[in-house]
Formats: structure tokens, sequence, C-alpha cells
């Protein structure tokens, strides 16, 4: 499984995964939509951990909303127009391994 998660849940994901007996690996990415630095993590689950993962997911990681300034369009003057965005939480990708080497 991977998730991709802001950089301001890392811990309390991380932390959620843990206590529920499920180890991730984090790696630095950043936001195709807004260019915001975020972690994507990789977890390695055995069979029948993936609901318990995505409940430890949903715990650690939070929705909220911002405000994206962009300027308003057409207008004689340099008025900047907030936007609100929903940002954060987690997107979960669920990928099954067929073959796993380690070295």
């Amino acid at each position: 499984m991977t998730a991709v998660i802001q950089i301001q849940d890392v811990e309390n994901a991380v932390q959620a995964l843990s206590a529920s007996g499920i180890a991730a690996k984090a790696l630095a990415s950043t936001g195709g939509f807004l260019g915001r630095r975020n972690v994507t993590l990789l977890i390695g689950l055995a069979e029948g951990q993936r609901e318990l993962a995505v409940l430890a997911l949903s715990k650690g990681c939070r929705r909220r909303v911002e405000y994206l300034v962009t300027p308003l369009e057409g207008s004689p003057f340099s008025l900047p127009l907030s936007t609100p965005v929903s940002v954060g939480g987690a997107t979960i990708f669920t990928l099954a391994v067929e073959r796993y080497e380690e070295f």
C-alpha cells in the first residue's frame, strides 16, 4: 500500500500505523496541484491488514481548508481573490505484490 499525505500529518499517521502493528517507510514528495510538500508512505501489509491500515490512516490524517490567493482577472487593480481549497487527508493506493526480494 502507498499513501500520499501532507507533511503536517506524517507523525500522527506513522504513530497510528505503528500502534496497529504496521510498519511504514516515509519518502519525501511534492504535490502536483498546489506544489506543497507531502510524504509518500510505503506500507507493507500482510493478508487481511488492509482495513486496519486504512482505519489507522483515517485517524492520523485530517482534511483542512486552506486559502489560495489568486489574482482577480480582468480587474484594473491588483486585487487578490482568496479561494478556499480542501487539502489533506490521505490518498491511498493498494497494490498486490507478486514478488518480494531483499538483498
